[in-house]
C-alpha cells in the first residue's frame, strides 16, 4: 500500500468492541438453535448406537412419535440436515466484512481490510472535529466501497446541521484516502448534548 496515497490504518482501536464486529441478534439465535439441534440429534443417534452395541433393542425414536421404519428415519435425517444447513448459513453470512485494497505495486497484490478497521478510521476522523465529544461508526462493504452510519455526540450549543455536514465531509475524505474510492453511502446522525449530559460523554 502506497503511503503517499493512503493513510495508515490505526494500529489500536478503542477498548470497547469495534463497531461492525458484534454479532446480531439473529446470528446469536441461529447459533444457539444450531448448537441445540445438533446436540439433540447427536444424542438420539448416540443412544440408539449405544443400545445396539450392547445388543439391546432400545430406541429413543418411538418415544418421540417417529416411525421405526428406516425410510421414515432417512427422511427425518434429511430434514434435519437441511435445517442445520440453513442455520449454518444464517450464522456464516453475518461474518465480518472485509474490503480488498490493491497494493500500489500492482501484480495483483493487496490487503484485506476489515470493515471494523474502516469504522475505526471513520470514528477517528469524526472525533477530530472540535465540536465532537464522541463518535461511533457502523460500516458495511457494498460494491467495493464502504458505507454506513456515523453517530456523533456534539458539544452543547453546536449547530446540528453544520456539525453533520462537516463530519460527513471529513469522514468521506479520510475513507477515500485509505480506500481509493469515496464511500457509496454515508449517513451522519448528530446528537447535541446538554451541559448536564456532557460529563457522561467526555473521555
Amino acid at each position: 500500500m502506497s503511503s503517499s496515497r493512503r493513510s495508515r490504518l490505526p494500529q489500536k482501536t478503542d477498548r470497547r468492541r469495534p463497531a461492525g464486529v458484534a454479532p446480531t441478534t439473529l446470528t446469536r439465535v441461529a447459533t444457539f438453535v444450531l448448537l441445540i439441534a445438533a446436540g439433540g440429534v447427536a444424542l438420539l443417534f448416540a443412544m440408539r448406537l449405544t443400545a445396539a452395541a450392547f445388543g439391546c433393542d432400545f430406541s429413543p425414536f418411538p418415544y418421540l412419535g417417529i416411525s421405526a421404519d428406516h425410510g421414515a428415519r432417512a427422511w427425518l435425517l434429511a430434514g434435519v440436515v437441511i435445517v442445520l444447513a440453513v442455520l449454518v448459513w444464517l450464522v456464516l453470512r453475518h461474518g465480518e466484512e472485509c474490503l480488498w485494497l490493491p497494493s500500489g505495486g500492482g501484480a495483483g497484490g493487496g490487503v484485506r481490510v476489515p470493515a471494523a478497521a474502516l469504522a475505526g478510521l471513520a470514528e477517528e476522523a469524526a472525533r477530530r472535529h472540535p465540536e465532537v465529544v464522541r463518535a461511533e461508526a457502523v460500516l458495511r462493504v457494498r460494491g467495493g466501497a464502504p458505507g454506513g452510519t456515523v453517530r456523533v455526540w456534539g458539544r452543547p450549543l453546536a449547530d446540528r446541521a453544520r456539525l453533520a455536514a462537516e463530519v460527513e465531509q471529513a469522514v468521506r475524505a479520510r475513507l477515500a484516502r485509505v480506500v481509493g474510492v469515496a464511500p457509496a453511502r454515508l449517513v451522519v446522525r448528530p446528537r447535541i448534548l446538554t451541559v448536564p449530559q456532557l460529563k457522561r460523554y467526555l473521555p
